[in-house]
Formats: structure tokens, sequence, C-alpha cells
């Protein structure tokens, strides 16, 4: 089914709270930020109070790949914007129906992610959300999504790291929307890693595609959801084609990932 034929549930999935509690966040975000005025995540230049996303203007503009075209499916670099390159075409029906791509996995951005996931630097994930948040807003502005999905950590690597970057950068993606928009509910235990697998960091390309094969499963149903799958790095897209098929097969009818970085 078509986004545009799909029925919008995004208000049964949200708490009654979630709107003023949103209201709440992005006024004490707002009050922090004159307390203490926040620097660019990249250059750490001072910003602005409300500085939406936390980057300066200089190094929004300089991103890697910020404004390259892209495969509207894959997310993979094209000679021109199109709405499928050459392998996504063959591949119906797709796993994945369209992916956001904030820019490359490239010196300076891919520092930050670096930062967050391994160096522990969870407050990071705030303007990696933002930057999504503003990239969806600007460029798939028309194409509602009902929730917010993070791709989920193995048990032992959430054990291990203290936390879920992805979820954390859903968390604030939802929080940060414009007054514009209602706030997304994100859904953190909908979708699980049903078993433990090798850090695909570490797999042949042909490895990427099998290691991950079956590992997603949902809970409770999803019936007619649109949803925005949130990870900080993809590479060869196995893992949010993977989820999105497990979030399909528990009925959602739309599945965009929404990634910070891609990798060449």
């Amino acid at each position: 089914m078509h986004a545009s034929t799909s029925r919008p549930l995004a208000r049964p999935l949200a708490h009654p709270f979630a709107r003023p509690f949103a209201r709440a966040r992005r006024r004490l975000g707002g009050w922090l930020d004159h307390l203490a005025p926040r620097g660019c995540a990249l250059c750490g230049t001072a910003l602005a109070p409300r500085a939406f996303p936390a980057f300066c203007t200089g190094c929004l503009l300089e991103l890697p790949g910020a404004r390259r075209a892209r495969c509207r499916r894959c997310g993979q670099p094209t000679d021109a914007p199109a709405p499928a390159c050459t392998a996504c075409a063959a591949e119906a029906p797709p796993a994945v129906d369209a992916t956001l791509v904030a820019a490359d996995y490239a010196p300076p951005l891919d520092r930050v992610v670096t930062a967050l996931k391994f160096g522990r630097q969870l407050p990071l994930a705030r303007p990696l959300g933002e930057l999504l948040a503003a990239r969806w807003a600007g460029a798939l502005h028309g194409e509602p999504l009902d929730c917010l999905v993070p791709v989920p950590l193995a048990p032992g690597r959430l054990a291990q790291r203290g936390f879920n970057q992805s979820l954390e950068m859903a968390r604030a993606m939802s929080a940060c929307l414009g007054p514009s928009f209602a706030p997304l509910p994100v859904l953190p235990r909908r979708l699980a890693r049903l078993r433990d697998t090798p850090p695909q960091a570490g797999l042949a390309l042909a490895e990427r595609r099998t290691n991950l094969l079956g590992c997603f499963g949902c809970s409770g149903r999803l019936d007619g959801l649109r949803i925005g799958l949130v990870d900080d790095v993809m590479t060869s897209g196995s893992t949010v084609a993977e989820a999105a098929r497990a979030l399909k097969a528990a009925g959602a009818t739309r599945v965009v990932a929404l990634v910070v970085t891609r990798t060449a």
C-alpha cells in the first residue's frame, strides 16, 4: 500500500501527554542553551540559543555528501536524484521503501559518530538526532511517518555500551521537531534482535548480507504504520533491510531508513 493511502495511526500510539512533554523538553533545552550556549558539534563555534540543528552554518554547508544526489531507495550516490538506482530497481518488493542520508561517513562527521558509539559521549546523540530531524523536515516533508523505531543492539553489546545510540538519536529527533510537527512516538521495544551476530564492520560484503538473516523480530503488530527506522551508519544496507523485513512482517506499510551517515 502506498504511503498516501495508508491510515495515519500516530495518534493511537502516542501517549496523551506526549505533546506537552515534548514542548516542555524543548523549553527546558532552550533555557539551558541560554544559560550555557552550545557549541557546534564539529568545530565548537558558539551557537545561538535554540540553534537547530547544533551545527554552525559553515559546517552544515561543508558536511561531506550532504548535497550529493542519491538513490531515494538506498541512499547510494547517483549522477542525479532518482527513485531507484539500477540495483534497487531489480529488487521487488523492496525491503526499505526510501532512505534519507544526512551525510557521508567521512571526516569530520565520522568522528562524531565514533565518539558517540565507542567514546560513550552520549551528549552527541542530540546534535546527530537534530541533524536527522532537519534533513527529514527538509527532504521528506510531505512523506508522513507515524513513529520512529531505532535499530536495536544485541543484548550483550547494549550491556557493554550502556546505551543504544540509535535510540538516543531517535529520542532527540522526536523531541526537537519544530512546532509545526507533532512529536513522533518512539517505539524502542517493538523491534528486537533475536540472536547475537558478529559485528558487520569486520565482515566482507557477501558475509554482511547473510550475517543478519532472520536476526530481527517484532513484538506486537504494526499494521498500517509508516515507520522511520533510525540508525547511525549504513554501509551495505543489510542491517536496515533485515530490520525493515521484520517490521513489514509485523504489518508495517512503509519503512523509511533515517541514517546519519552512509559509507561509499
